[in-house]
């Protein structure tokens, strides 16, 4: 701090040590003593009066000389200020390898930080595929025994352990949307879709649940409700808010779903007779890990993460999504609100329509497999067991191999039909085997496809697998019937080619 007299009246001990002077020194000094030659010329044409002026200065860059002689660069913000009836300047010096040295910590913290989410990414990604290898064996089989011929006990023991499977993939699949909804990942493929469409599957799926319940389902659904949005997404919002009332309804109670147009918006409540929702609670509702104090949320579980995706992923649609209850025990409304917009569909990724939502007769003709030689690429043995076993039930003839180079060697000398290849593998990966496999393909007629069947999800996983050349993208864990449906689909198209 100094005078307008260029008088010092007050210094800290970081400039102090700076300059090299001590206290007692530095006040007896004048201001300009402490510049360099061109500093001092500046502060003299410049630096001063424009401080007079205008009252503050902001980042002016001198040269400070201190008592060892050499030149140090500052930066300077100064302020004018009135104490007792006295006109004094604040000046702050930032030494400018002060500045560098800050600037440098900011970027290794944000290379830090920046490596800390890729880390992140990769870690739930390996979580995922880990987590999702087991159980698409345990559902696998679950499913492959209870079409089986069983005793009513085994069979319920079967469908228990689906059940539990089930359960922990919804787990994992909610843990990784909270991932990518953190780091900004959540993306959304836009084409134009009745949501009619949309809903009534998401009925499909939770109507068993809500029949062992003896609940009664009232739908009233407006026709040709279009909105722009993802499909995918938007049928896992409406199966959130189904399940939940499902869930929190008790037996022979009563949920409605309503579809209707409000002027230029596509409105869709869900309403229930269930244990409502506390007056207290309303506002937290759609927070992540939070959920309600009670004996009904303890016994039915979850991580608290589906009521904050929903309202994630319909944000990502420009919707809105509130919640309503008269009180404990009284039921609860859901009410979503989605803009009724045209838009273009997108164009897809090369290959994707030759499978995706075929649910014709002929897709689902299983003798389309007979006699089909179907290679499966996985380092679990369970994986490649379970694989094969779904294959020679429906007659097509499967070849195994535990690595990518064993792969190839049966690619070259038995020339399969179609393969199935998990991604993360020991040595070389699925990415590696498809890149073979493409170059191989250029040298013949008739094409040999690929499907990827893998722990790793999501749109930035499925895009990449499906650049690499792979057909078919499917995430563990699998439904028999599904693989089957998209086997025959390839493998029909493989024919046509």
């Amino acid at each position: 701090m100094f005078r307008d007299d260029g008088k010092i009246v007050e210094v800290n001990d970081k400039l102090l040590d700076l300059l090299g002077y001590e206290r007692d020194e530095l006040l007896r000094l004048h201001v300009e003593k402490i510049f360099s030659v061109a500093g001092r010329i500046f502060y003299q044409t410049h630096f001063f009066p424009l401080l007079k002026i205008k009252g503050s200065v902001e980042e002016i860059y001198l040269d400070l000389r201190p008592r060892t002689g050499e030149t140090i660069p500052v930066l300077v913000n100064a302020v004018r200020q009135e104490r007792d009836g006295q006109t004094f300047n604040d000046s702050i010096f930032v030494a400018m390898r002060q500045r560098s040295q800050y600037e440098d910590e900011i970027l290794r913290a944000k290379r830090e930080a920046e490596a800390a989410t890729r880390a992140k990414d990769e870690f739930f990604s390996v979580v995922s595929h880990e987590l999702r290898t087991p159980l698409n064996a345990i559902t696998g089989w679950a499913q492959m025994i209870k079409n089986r011929s069983i005793d009513d006990y085994c069979r319920r023991g079967v469908e228990a352990i689906e059940r539990s499977a089930r359960i922990q993939s919804r787990l994992i699949e909610d843990l990784l949307d909270l991932s990518r909804i953190i780091s900004g990942k959540m993306k959304i493929e836009v084409r134009q879709i009745e949501l009619g469409e949309i809903i009534s599957r998401a009925i499909e799926v939770i109507t068993p649940a809500a029949e062992a319940k003896h609940i009664r389902l009232e739908v009233i659904l407006e026709s040709d409700a279009y909105v722009s949005g993802d499909a995918a997404r938007l049928q896992q919002v409406f199966w959130n808010l189904l399940s939940n009332a499902i869930k929190f309804t008790p037996k022979y109670g009563r949920v409605q779903i309503r579809l209707g147009r409000v002027n230029s918006s596509v409105e869709v409540s869900i309403s229930d007779t269930g244990q409502g929702i506390k007056a207290d609670f309303l506002p937290y509702v759609f927070e992540r890990f939070r959920q309600a104090d009670n004996a009904a949320t303890t016994r039915e579980g979850g991580l608290g993460l589906g009521m904050a995706i929903t309202r994630n992923i319909l944000e990502l649609h420009g919707g809105t999504i509130k919640a309503e209850s008269p009180g404990e025990n009284m039921g609860a409304t859901f009410t979503v609100c989605l803009p009724v917009t045209i838009v273009h569909r997108n164009e897809n990724v090369a290959g994707e329509e030759l499978w995706a939502g075929k649910t014709d007769e002929t897709s689902n003709n299983h003798s389309d497999l007979e006699g089909l030689n179907v290679l499966v690429v996985d380092d679990d043995v369970d994986g490649r067991y379970l694989m094969t076993t779904i294959l020679s039930l429906y007659k097509a003839k499967p070849i195994t191999a535990a690595s990518v180079a064993e792969a190839f060697e049966k690619i070259e000398s038995l020339k399969p039909d179609l393969v199935i290849s998990d991604i993360e593998m020991p040595g070389e990966n699925g990415f590696s085997l498809i890149k073979k496999l493409n170059a191989f393909n250029e040298k013949r007629k008739r094409k040999i496809p690929a499907i990827a069947l893998t722990g790793h999800v999501g749109q930035a996983e499925r895009l990449k697998v499906l650049k690499a050349g792979f057909q078919v993208h499917l995430a563990k864990p699998i439904e028999p019937e599904e693989l089957l449906v998209v086997i025959a689909n390839l493998a029909n198209w493989s024919n046509n080619e």
